[in-house]
């Protein structure tokens, strides 16, 4: 199931050498462009009938007056988050018809858009504008055709009121040095297309755990954060692989987010790849195609929604 959080890939990072005040955009356009990517290009060949289409950048930043998503005695949470949805052409009604007629397990149709017909890489750039260090999660969660994930909250301690939130789809925790230290105080990195093909792994593989727990007396929620776990990949994972589906569903969108244990002012700038592999699915930029509506299901197995 999907923990698309393999430590080792996310950490293909370089230091930044641009002052934090001029934001993350800078250095994002350079480590594109050392990647063999054209940030200028929208469309783009890449051997065969692929074709790959880089997103503007997307920001998210949090401030010294974000307030708490949590706050108790022993520990706080800061969050904040932004959807980004992928330009997928919106099936006809023809098609949803003739997919009505397949449908598998879990999904009430078969999948307009399945994960062999997509590859997404999301390249990211943090930045901290404080003068102290922070440490700070980058946060991704998925979206499918058949909606969003949102890990929500579980209860650590019921007495005490203690809850702490369920995994994300991908969530990396790190130091960011401050403005003042002396080293940068901003970090960039990948998340691979590798990584984000595990993502559509383990969402499906949740949404399968949480339509269909592992048993009466034992819920979905250990299952599916184990499932999205960084340590754990689908084809290797024993606890994982029964619910795994036999049809993917293409990532439609994602929630980019921060969280921190203290007030901080960080940012965090994405640029995000979708490469078509020949389905015609991926609309081109300018395109008058219909897109594919952003799903409005939540998925989540929080006790509180976040």
């Amino acid at each position: 199931m999907l923990p698309i959080r393999r430590s080792g890939e996310f950490e293909r990072e370089s230091t930044g050498a641009c002052s934090p005040l001029l934001g993350a955009s800078g250095l994002l356009r350079a480590a594109a462009r050392l990647a063999g990517l054209s940030l200028a290009l929208t469309a783009l060949a890449c051997g065969g009938e692929d074709t790959k289409r880089s997103l503007d950048p997307v920001q998210v930043a949090m401030n010294a007056e974000v307030a708490p998503l949590y706050e108790g005695e022993e520990l706080s949470l800061y969050e904040v988050r932004r959807g980004i949805q992928f330009p997928i052409a919106a099936p006809s009604e023809a098609d949803l018809s003739a997919l009505a007629g397949k449908a598998v397990a879990p999904f009430a149709r078969y999948p307009f858009i399945t994960s062999d017909q997509i590859e997404v890489q999301v390249t990211w750039t943090l930045s901290n504008l404080d003068a102290d260090a922070r440490n700070v999660m980058i946060l991704i969660d998925p979206w499918n055709e058949f909606g969003k994930y949102s890990p929500g909250l579980q209860v650590i301690d019921a007495a005490e009121g203690e809850v702490y939130p369920n995994a994300s789809g991908i969530e990396i925790l790190m130091e960011l040095p401050g403005t003042e230290d002396g080293r940068s105080s901003r970090k960039h990195g990948t998340f691979t297309i590798e990584d984000m093909n595990e993502l559509a792994i383990d969402f499906a593989t949740a949404m399968n755990l949480i339509a269909n727990p592992p048993s009466e007396e034992e819920g979905p929620l250990a299952y599916v954060n184990h499932a999205f776990a960084r340590e754990q990949r689908s084809n290797r994972d024993v606890l994982s692989r029964p619910f795994i589906p036999s049809v993917i569903p293409g990532l439609t969108g994602i929630d980019i987010g921060i969280r921190t244990f203290e007030q901080a002012n960080i940012a965090l700038e994405v640029v995000v790849e979708v490469i078509d592999k020949d389905s015609g699915k991926v609309l081109e930029e300018g395109s008058d195609e219909k897109p594919m509506a952003e799903p409005t299901e939540v998925i989540s197995i929080g006790y509180e929604a976040m």
